[in-house]
């Protein structure tokens, strides 16, 4: 019997709705309030123009950025990490976890299956910790690119908070760490990182600054798929609509293989003081999903589907 009151049916009835609105959103923008005919129109006189070139070095940048967050994990097991390609392989086995699983949770289960035994109660912990740097960096990116974009202090605060937030969290982790270890079940399983498993400040200080050239693949991968599509000419204004694409993007409520809806409101949105064709937004939108997380879940399932041994 279902609990109408229960925390479980609340939060999936949340993200019904973000999908419902963000759907209706993208109707109301392609159809309603746009001569959608038109819209396809000028989307393929866009296409016609020689600029195969910018698809190509979206897809050759893919591999990159998989492989900066796969050395990111090495980093971060110190001298306990296994050799490069089980690590890799755990990375893609991640993202096809996460590719099913609400707000990419269930990544480290990928990875932890490629860790070492020995270094799997740690996986979650560290890939936490992995997870903070990106999203720091994705906030502190999204702050600088939003007062370009719109000048709303209001907005600019609530980022500066919540990116304060991450990086502390980031950088004193071992104050959560004390906290899990004075939980009985969790030392009485081990479901815990001691506290010379965590990374020390050089380590996290590389992998902020890998976390930052990551970001960078990801706003290029977006400019360059933006004005592929013909969205803008206008490089500059690209890379700041596509800066702040990335952090209202970065908090979609909806598993990756869902919040389509999410990806492609969310930049009509924030792309509609740069254009009409809403068409071609949410075409771009969804080319850099799939070649950013659909491929890599794919290849992620073929590694996965490999693997004999799965204690």
């Amino acid at each position: 019997m279902i609990n109408f009151f229960s925390r479980h049916f609340f939060l999936n009835a949340f993200k019904a709705l973000v999908f419902v609105l963000m759907l209706g959103f993208i109707v109301q923008a392609l159809f309603l309030q746009n001569n959608f005919t038109q819209q396809v129109t000028l989307f393929r006189n866009n296409m016609q123009a020689d600029k195969t070139w910018l698809l190509i070095a979206a897809i050759v940048l893919m591999p990159f950025n998989w492989l900066v967050e796969t050395y990111k994990w090495k980093i971060l097991f110190g001298e306990k990490s296994s050799r490069f390609l089980p690590l890799l392989n755990g990375v893609l086995a991640g993202i096809t976890f996460g590719f099913i699983t609400p707000a990419r949770s269930g990544e480290f289960f990928g990875r932890a299956m490629y860790a070492d035994q020995s270094n799997r109660a740690g996986a979650f912990y560290l890939s936490t910790i992995g997870g903070l740097a990106q999203t720091a960096v994705t906030l502190m990116a999204g702050i600088y690119f939003i007062g370009y974009w719109k000048q709303d202090s209001f907005v600019s605060g609530i980022a500066i908070g919540v990116c304060c937030i991450f990086l502390l969290l980031y950088f004193r982790f071992d104050w959560l760490q004390r906290l899990l270890q004075s939980v009985p079940v969790l030392r009485r399983k081990q479901w815990i990182i001691r506290e010379e498993e965590l990374p020390g400040i050089e380590q996290q200080s590389i992998v902020l600054l890998l976390s930052l050239f990551r970001y960078g693949i990801y706003l290029f991968q977006y400019c360059l798929i933006f004005r592929f599509f013909g969205v803008a000419e206008n490089f500059l204004s690209l890379v700041v609509h596509s800066g702040v694409l990335l952090l209202v993007q970065s908090f979609s409520p909806l598993m990756p293989l869902l919040d389509l809806s999410y990806r492609g409101g969310s930049a009509i949105y924030v792309f509609k003081d740069v254009t009409n064709n809403h068409f071609a937004v949410v075409v771009a939108s969804l080319t850099v999903w799939f070649i950013n997380l659909a491929v890599p879940a794919l290849i992620g399932y073929l590694v996965i589907f490999r693997k004999t041994n799965f204690k």
